[in-house]
């Protein structure tokens, strides 16, 4: 069964790319208000038809119909840094002298009623839409009038389940896991009168290691059971084994950020810049190089609280602006300061990701962007720091070279496929993966949607190897 499918704020193709992953599902129509953004889909879509509007001021009743519909509505004003500054910010030349036009200063034009609004249109129509996606901050359900969005949804006779999912944590069958954290709230939704349920929890539980159980499908603990589910892995929820009687709290697989760097480009040194770097940076560098002497992931800008990360975890939530820079730390770094690293780094896993370590300069790095974090455990574990944090002689900052993420890597870090091109400049093109929706995420959510409106079973990805 062919199920014809929309993408609104379609942007770089994110969400575009993972339902088109999706058995049966044909994307017909993408919009998007940023005439960049619709040229870079347009080339990845060409079948699609595409308008560059602002949907917020769309007449609906003149848009094709489609079975499907992804929409990814504004976010900043929903979100915690609520983008004031940003008109201002993306005026200001970056360091190539790049700015960004006007029509890509807001993520959307689209608004959270434009959903209904479509639903709404089709309906009048004669032909309602089976279902779809609706992506947003987790802080859209803080929204004051969400509650009206949510009863206007269950008015046009739809059921609308909320997913809080974190990116690393959407085990698709075919998209490359993200190795990102990217925390996001997705509305599920499909028509009452199909009388069937969406079964999130067949395409939500990601794969972990339970020290008891081995290989398991976690399961979604909140911490808050009074209240309604709500918020960010680690902050608001864990995972936990499903097996009876077992408690213990599961980390999911995820990649590491290292997977999208280029390690043909190590960058330039740190004491041989002509211009000496921002006291912030040089202090989010000191920070992560005594926790742990080894590649990372530095942001360069943004809000206190931003600490370096070190690269063999998932990245923290990629931006819309260029503000991550890798740095990398010489090898033998203990033994060329002295030699007296511990060697026990060696025995554990990190050591076998890395095919040897740094004591024999064998390095495959890891990235990640944001906190220091263990080098086993995605972004936001804390149950392993000490596992890895063994080097007792640090690499210098003067030593250790840093560069600012280049748009193939930040693509990669979304999850992009490899061949997927991005228009448009660097500072354009981190606009356009800052604001875009990893394909894993969309492969594994409509999928969901597509089992429920079809009724046909379709196959969740495998156990990792």
């Amino acid at each position: 069964m062919t199920l014809t499918a929309a993408d609104f704020f379609a942007g770089a193709g994110g969400s575009s790319s993972g339902m088109s992953k999706v058995p049966g599902v044909d994307l017909r129509l993408a919009a998007n208000h940023w005439s960049l953004a619709v040229q870079t889909h347009q080339l990845h879509f060409p079948q699609a038809e595409h308008r560059c509007a602002d949907l917020s001021q769309a007449d609906f009743r003149q848009y094709p119909r489609v079975d499907l519909v992804w929409g990814s509505p504004e976010c900043t004003n929903h979100s915690i840094a609520q983008g004031r500054k940003q008109a201002q910010e993306d005026l200001i030349p970056d360091a190539e002298g790049n700015t960004l036009p006007t029509e890509a200063g807001a993520r959307s034009r689209a608004t959270m009623w434009d959903i209904p609004r479509y639903l709404e249109a089709m309906i009048l129509r004669g032909k309602p839409v089976l279902g779809g996606v609706t992506e947003n901050v987790v802080d859209v359900v803080r929204w004051v009038l969400f509650p009206a969005w949510r009863k206007a949804l269950d008015a046009l006779g739809y059921d609308v389940v909320p997913v809080f999912m974190n990116s690393a944590h959407a085990h698709a069958p075919k998209s490359l896991w993200s190795p990102q954290s990217r925390d996001r709230v997705y509305f599920l939704y499909v028509l009452k009168s199909l009388r069937r349920k969406i079964n999130v929890e067949k395409w939500t539980r990601p794969f972990a290691n339970c020290s008891e159980h081995g290989t398991v499908r976690a399961r979604q603990f909140f911490k808050k059971r009074d209240e309604e589910p709500w918020g960010r892995y680690r902050a608001q929820y864990l995972y936990l084994c499903p097996e009876p009687g077992c408690s213990l709290v599961v980390e999911p697989h995820a990649l590491p950020a290292a997977i999208a760097i280029d390690w043909t480009d190590l960058g330039k040194r740190i004491g041989d810049r002509s211009k000496p770097l921002a006291e912030k940076t040089l202090k989010r560098i000191e920070d992560g190089l005594q926790r742990y002497s080894r590649p990372l992931m530095v942001p360069t800008e943004g809000r206190e609280g931003k600490l370096a990360k070190p690269l063999d975890e998932p990245g923290r939530t990629q931006t819309t602006r260029r503000e991550s820079a890798v740095l990398f730390t010489p090898a033998f770094v203990a033994e060329l300061r002295g030699g007296n690293s511990n060697h026990r780094s060696l025995a554990h896993p990190l050591a076998t990701v890395t095919a040897g370590g740094f004591h024999h300069a064998l390095v495959i790095p890891y990235y990640g962007t944001g906190r220091a974090k263990p080098v086993d455990r995605p972004i936001g574990t804390l149950t392993t720091v000490d596992r890895f944090a063994l080097l007792e002689q640090q690499a210098r900052v003067e030593d250790c070279t840093l560069r600012m993420l280049q748009v193939p890597e930040i693509a990669r870090a979304m999850s992009f496929d490899a061949d997927h091109k991005i228009l448009g400049n660097k500072r354009e093109g981190t606009r356009l993966l800052g604001n875009a929706v990893t394909p894993p995420a969309a492969e594994v959510l409509m999928s969901a949607v597509v089992e429920t409106v079809t009724g046909e079973d379709l196959e969740p990805a495998g156990a990792p190897s």
